[in-house]
């Protein structure tokens, strides 16, 4: 406050709640998140996480997120933020400093026709109780995951030294923690069996990758139609829908519509507004 004294907040006490029930995750969701700059308000977060290692224990440890009267808190192994976002012209843009540490993903499909979620004879689903061993990584750094994983983790690192190439027309190319966290993403994958690998890593493009890619000019246009021919398997005509035989559909289908964005209003970006 004005009389440099800490005042606790909402969020420092989810910090100091989740410290003491360490077995259950916890959520804290930041709704119309870039209404500010979210590099302004959540600049000390996104350097703590960083500082994470694991100690002689074990455990997964950081360095003091906050200072209270009751000690100095880490970063709970148990936290989780998600925040919710709508671009316009009242809203705040992501840097790539962001971006890097998040996934992003979309839900802009709209079917104002759809009345499943009012039939009276849907069958009650219970609640499931989940601890936080369901939501928690198994891992820090790729070197942890290397050793056993050599095979894929090479295979998703080829995947995006050639996406790479592309991107490195507008320096927007992809660096280690990006490459780590979308490896991390597909071992997951891999080890619960919930997706086909290349539908899996589409995801990871959507994700982690296509929001990132801005601008104008030709160098941009460009870019996008190597992407699209990457990830669709043939070239680019305005005038065909993506196949379905398509090496990654929704990052092929998404680059189409930034491309579409591009020839009409000389703009384009990841972002519907």
């Amino acid at each position: 406050n004005l009389q440099d004294q800490f005042v606790e907040g909402q969020l420092t006490e989810i910090v100091k709640r989740a410290h003491e029930y360490p077995a259950l995750p916890h959520f804290v969701v930041l709704d119309e998140m870039n209404l500010a700059r979210v590099e302004y308000y959540l600049s000390e977060f996104l350097s703590i996480v960083e500082s994470r290692r694991v100690d002689e224990d074990g455990q997964v440890v950081s360095s003091p997120l906050v200072t209270t009267n009751d000690g100095a808190f880490s970063l709970p192994n148990n936290l989780y933020i998600i925040g919710t976002v709508n671009m316009d012209e009242t809203t705040h843009p992501f840097s790539k400093k962001v971006l890097d540490r998040a996934n992003t993903i979309e839900f802009n499909e709209i079917q104002l026709t759809n009345f499943t979620m009012f039939e009276e004879d849907k069958e009650e689903v219970a609640a499931a109780r989940v601890g936080n061993g369901q939501f928690e990584s198994k891992y820090l750094y790729l070197k942890q995951a290397y050793g056993d994983n050599k095979e894929l983790v090479q295979k998703v690192s080829n995947e995006l030294e050639k996406i790479n190439e592309q991107l490195q027309t507008i320096y927007a190319q992809v660096g280690y923690r990006v490459r780590d966290e979308i490896c991390f993403y597909m071992l997951y994958n891999d080890e619960m069996q919930l997706l086909p690998e290349e539908e899996a890593f589409d995801f990871c493009v959507m994700q982690k990758i296509l929001p990132r890619i801005s601008g104008t000019g030709s160098t941009v246009q460009d870019l996008l139609m190597n992407l699209y021919e990457q990830f669709a398997g043939e070239p680019y005509d305005k005038g065909r829908a993506v196949s379905a035989s398509a090496p990654y559909p929704r990052s092929a289908k998404k680059v189409a519509e930034m491309l579409n964005r591009l020839y009409k209003d000389g703009f384009t970006s990841f972002w519907v507004s």
